[in-house]
């Protein structure tokens, strides 16, 4: 997700410090993120913000570049085909493009072995649920 945080000024609102809250402006409650559903529109990562022991499997790649990649964003590479995937509230999930927009369609496949840090709140199986199934049986 993108976005830019509020900044700080003379004690005049405050940037997140936790990493996970980088690009929210208005920080859901715990119970909001419980009610979280998928799919849900999502801006691939602009920049690599995610800490590195976090983005273990991924690389971050940028559009127009030697690696060329369809759009600027974190990838995942599974049986030899480059996956998008982005880190929503903490959580990697699986993107698409969709219209003119893009969706977070469902959670990252297990194989991946990606690293989540969730806020409090996240329910892993209310998004397993709301998901669309994984369409490639592992190998």
């Amino acid at each position: 997700m993108t976005s830019t945080p509020a900044s700080s000024s003379k004690g005049k609102g405050r940037a997140p410090t936790d990493w996970r809250l980088r690009a929210i402006l208005n920080v859901p409650s715990p119970a909001q993120l419980g009610a979280l559903e998928l799919p849900m529109e999502i801006t691939p990562e602009q920049k690599d913000t995610v800490p590195a022991e976090y983005v273990v499997n991924t690389q971050f790649l940028v559009s127009g570049t030697s690696e060329g990649p369809p759009w600027t964003g974190y990838y995942a590479t599974f049986n030899g085909a480059r996956l998008t995937v982005t880190n929503v509230f903490s959580v990697w999930c699986e993107i698409r493009k969709r219209g003119s927009g893009f969706e977070v369609h469902c959670l990252a496949r297990g194989e991946l072995s990606l690293l989540d840090a969730p806020l409090t709140g996240i329910d892993y199986a209310q998004l397993r649920t709301t998901g669309e199934p994984v369409t490639c049986a592992p190998s």
